[in-house]
């Protein structure tokens, strides 16, 4: 009964308030304003995963922001969300999501500027990530926190520095099994220029907890701990001819602490080395030269991919593993449209316990101008000598088209790639790209556009490294409705971070337990139509049914969800109504497949507060 009579009441503030316009001035100094749309109607949710309730219900998505003295003294944001369930919410939120978002800005007028925010989230719905196709989707919670200052007086150097930390866990759908991270993160830049160089320097230091849910990590809960810094610095200056030089130094240290199949920890410690230097002695020619050193290839690589959340180190290329290149090349313009490229690199490595060296001769030829007034395209040729007694030679392509046809509007790309350089001098890798997109206006204001994209990468005469996807998408639209319609599919190897399963490219050195191979394919469509004017109506459907197997468990998973919305609008007031359907099942849970349902049917204003 209290919940009737609070959303007759709510119902009778959306309708009859009237508008306040004006900003609120508080004492002398501070000043605000707010506004927020506020929600009032019937709600209902029910599911496998979620209490069933049902009833008059608020929402309330607002936005306050307001200033102390002057805005360049204290400005601040605060966006608070409530009960943001409802099928029509921007949110797109399965369950009963609150919270807010505070961001307060601190002397930006001033040469010492900084900032604080924060950020909760209640029983939001979120995502969890399968390569390739759309994520699986969770309900969780999460918060974060950040705080940052600088420095910026002129004629000395610049000074900034941040500390961040968020959290967030969600229960996967369709699965008992939770997901989860805990992150921090300190980091300190500074820049300063003299005598015509540019120097600049940093230090980070950050520190990661992942919780994995065990269908993809397997038998067992698995969780991981890392915790590693980095720092560097660099600098940079104009040279005499038309050129620039470049040096940049990095070293890492990480340890990760693997609790799961098996207990494993892992430690490393990289230095980096960069430099290069460019010079144009003539109007059409350039010249470049540049080198690089790495004392660990394994850390090297690695620590892009903990920096994502991995669950262990995946690469691993021996004990001392270094690699040491130097390079260096012309290009030269012919005309506007035509050029050239030749360049050498040189390649000294070690891993896998053996030593390598090869060379890698690249020439290019890159034609802008519109062959047919179709094509435009650079093609290459890449020989390489890895020192080992093997030679090869490879190709690399690019062509792009387009072409109009009695009103047909059509263009394509086309990539290719063949024997050119990996990050190890013994593999090669190869690859294509390729695309179409087709477009037709008719009459009535009718028209169509159908595209393709496809992909596929691998390591040269290596079986099982071969990533492929594939997509298609049609649309067709009038001026008072759209249907859409795709389709993707999409297979190869990823690796199990914190944010789900990410692809991993063509890569040597990567044990097969710690892969993951996926494959899938989805579906969906919509339609959005405006049958008068001021009402809307939409619906979309979209299915992703895939398959992922690890070291040791093998699931089948399907996504489906469908979404239909109706809005008519007249001025600030909306009439609103909506129904959301959600169902995943992953057969690895070990439980029946999620389902949850959300329908709202109710009024909406926009109020100036103050």
């Amino acid at each position: 009964m209290t919940r009737l009579v609070a959303g007759i009441v709510g119902l009778l503030l959306v309708i009859v308030i009237p508008q306040v316009r004006a900003q609120m001035q508080i004492g002398d100094n501070l000043q605000m304003k707010a506004g927020g749309l506020l929600t009032v109607g019937y709600q209902g949710d029910y599911g496998d995963d979620i209490q069933s309730s049902h009833g008059l219900n608020f929402g309330l998505n607002g936005t306050v922001s307001g200033s102390y003295y002057n805005p360049d003294f204290l400005s601040f944001d605060f966006t608070p969300y409530y009960n943001q369930s409802q099928a029509n919410s921007n949110f797109q939120s399965l369950t009963g999501a609150s919270g807010f978002t505070g961001t307060a800005n601190l002397f930006t007028g001033s040469h010492f500027p900084g900032s604080v925010s924060y950020r909760d989230d209640y029983n939001s719905t979120g995502t969890f990530g399968l390569a390739g196709q759309p994520d699986f989707t969770t309900h969780g919670h999460g918060q974060g926190f950040g705080i940052g200052w600088s420095a910026l007086v002129p004629g000395l150097p610049t000074l900034s520095t941040s500390y961040s930390q968020g959290s967030g866990s969600g229960t996967v759908y369709g699965t008992d099994q939770e997901t989860g991270s805990d992150t921090k993160l300190f980091n300190v830049r500074s820049s300063y220029a003299i005598e015509g160089f540019r120097l600049n320097g940093f230090y980070d230091h950050n520190t990661l907890h992942s919780t994995y849910p065990e269908f993809l990590a397997g038998e067992q809960e698995s969780v991981s701990d890392t915790t590693g810094h980095d720092f560097g610095f660099g600098a940079n200056r104009n040279l005499p001819i038309n050129g620039s030089f470049y040096v940049n130094y990095t070293r890492s240290e990480a340890t990760t602490d693997f609790q799961g199949q098996a207990d494993n920890t892992t430690n490393y410690t990289t230095s980096t080395e960069t430099s290069g230097a460019t010079i144009r002695p003539l109007q059409k020619l350039s010249l470049f030269a540049n080198e690089s050193y790495t004392d660990n290839l394994s850390g090297y690589f690695n620590q892009n991919l903990i920096n994502t959340g991995t669950v262990q180190t995946p690469f691993n290329f021996g004990s001392g593993s270094r690699s040491f290149t130097v390079g260096g090349g012309a290009t030269y313009q012919f005309t506007n449209y035509l050029s050239t490229q030749a360049q050498a690199t040189y390649y000294d490595q070690y891993y896998f316990d053996k030593s390598y060296t090869g060379t890698y001769i690249t020439g290019t030829v890159n034609y802008a101008r519109r062959l047919f007034d179709m094509f435009t395209f650079s093609a290459g040729v890449v020989e390489e000598s890895n020192g080992q007694g093997s030679n090869s030679v490879g190709f690399i392509g690019n062509m792009n088209y387009f072409r109009r046809i009695k009103g047909w509007e059509t263009s394509g790309s086309f990539s290719y790639a063949q024997n050119v350089q990996s990050i190890l001098v013994t593999y090669t890798s190869s690859y294509y790209n390729y695309s179409a997109r087709l477009h037709r206006r008719f009459g009535h204001g009718l028209a169509w556009i159908a595209s393709f994209n496809g992909s596929h990468s691998g390591l040269t005469n290596q079986p099982g490294s071969n990533n492929d996807s594939k997509s298609y998408s049609t649309s067709f639209s009038m001026r008072r409705f759209t249907l859409t319609g795709n389709y993707t599919q999409a297979s190869g190897n990823s690796i199990l971070t914190n944010a789900g399963l990410v692809p991993l490219p063509p890569t040597p050195g990567v044990p097969a337990s710690d892969l993951i191979i996926y494959n899938g394919d989805s579906y969906g469509g919509g339609l959005s139509a405006t049958p008068l004017r001021r009402l809307t109506l939409s619906a979309t459907y979209s299915r992703a049914l895939s398959n992922t197997l690890s070291n040791t468990t093998n699931s089948h998973n399907n996504t489906e969800i469908f979404n239909a919305q109706m809005q008519y609008h007249l001025r600030r007031i909306g009439l609103l109504g909506g129904f959301t359907r959600f169902t995943q099942s992953i057969s690895a849970g070990g439980v029946p497949p999620g389902t949850a349902n959300s329908y709202f049917i109710g009024v909406s204003r926009w109020f100036d507060f103050f």
